[in-house]
């Protein structure tokens, strides 16, 4: 059975004749019996009854005829659709972002013009750190995410600057009351820093390590906390458990207990970007990108 033979059967339906139907299908009328008998072979059951004049519906033929209808409009309405996503404005796109940061004004603005332009289109933000999302994208699991401290040497991937901040001292209150005036990393050597894995992100361990160095500040002292993320790190300065560099951004949801500090020798940007395969072509994710504000990078 073929979607085209549905519609001649519909045809013949609504013209009340196989004639009839032929004149409007402009197809011979001998082609368009042999198609209603064929489909009547499909089924198995007789569907028309041939009159003198025109055809009549058989039960067998009634019931079809209404699911035929609601198949060719299911038809029409997947045909849309695929129109729709090949035009970048349906489907679900996947991205990722660094915890805690879901507030950026760059990544509300295009998700809300998104949602404007294709009402059919939707995003799925997920959570997680710069090294997970950057393999989650190359492998296909995520279609872009917004990461910090990308390697420039990664072919896999491009993006756009879509945040910048400053990195800053963050530190226990009371630790902050117990030194007095701060000026400088170094007037922090004796104090435990609380730092992450390297290999959750190498090129920002390593800045934040050449900074602590130059302040005559050892990096995994033993007894030192660890954390994968920043805002299980500012729990932890919370905590009492050690100071910290993070983004100074996170003065707007920064627990009561630590204090950020600006700080010399600590001069550090935190940019985050917005990226994608180099390699894709997705018409959703060009329209997502073409809506960051002020947007430099774009998918060939």
């Amino acid at each position: 059975m073929e979607l085209r033979q549905l519609r001649y059967f519909i045809a013949v339906c609504t013209a009340g004749s196989v004639a009839g139907a032929a004149k409007v299908l402009h197809i011979a009328q001998p082609a368009l019996s042999r198609q209603m008998a064929a489909l009547e072979d499909e089924f198995g059951a007789r569907l028309l009854v041939r009159l003198p004049r025109g055809v009549a519906l058989t039960r067998a033929g009634e019931a079809l005829l209404v699911h035929a209808r609601l198949l060719l409009a299911g038809t029409a309405s997947l045909r849309a659709q695929v129109g729709l996503a090949a035009k970048g404005k349906a489907g679900s796109l996947r991205v990722g972002i660094i915890p805690g940061y879901g507030w950026l004004p760059a990544l509300g603005h295009a998700i809300a013009e998104l949602s404007r332009e294709s009402p059919d289109a939707s995003v799925m933000v997920k959570s997680g750190l710069s090294a997970w999302q950057l393999e989650a994208v190359k492998r296909h699991e995520l279609d872009a995410g917004i990461v910090a401290w990308r390697s420039p040497l990664d072919a896999e991937v491009e993006g756009v600057k879509v945040y910048e901040d400053r990195m800053v001292l963050a530190m226990p209150a009371a630790t902050a009351r117990g030194l007095g005036k701060i000026r400088a990393l170094g007037d922090l050597a004796g104090q435990k820093f609380i730092l992450f894995p390297r290999q959750d992100s190498p090129s920002h361990y390593d800045a934040l390590a050449r900074i602590l160095k130059a302040a005559n500040i050892p990096t995994g002292q033993p007894g030192t906390a660890a954390a994968a993320d920043i805002p299980t790190i500012i729990g932890l300065v919370s905590a009492g458990l050690g100071c910290t560099i993070v983004p100074s951004s996170y003065k707007y949801h920064c627990p009561a207990g630590v204090v950020l500090k600006e700080v010399g020798g600590l001069d550090l940007k935190f940019d985050l970007e917005l990226v994608w395969r180099a390699d894709s072509r997705d018409p959703l994710l060009h329209s997502f990108v073409g809506m960051l504000p002020a947007s430099q990078g774009m998918l060939r």
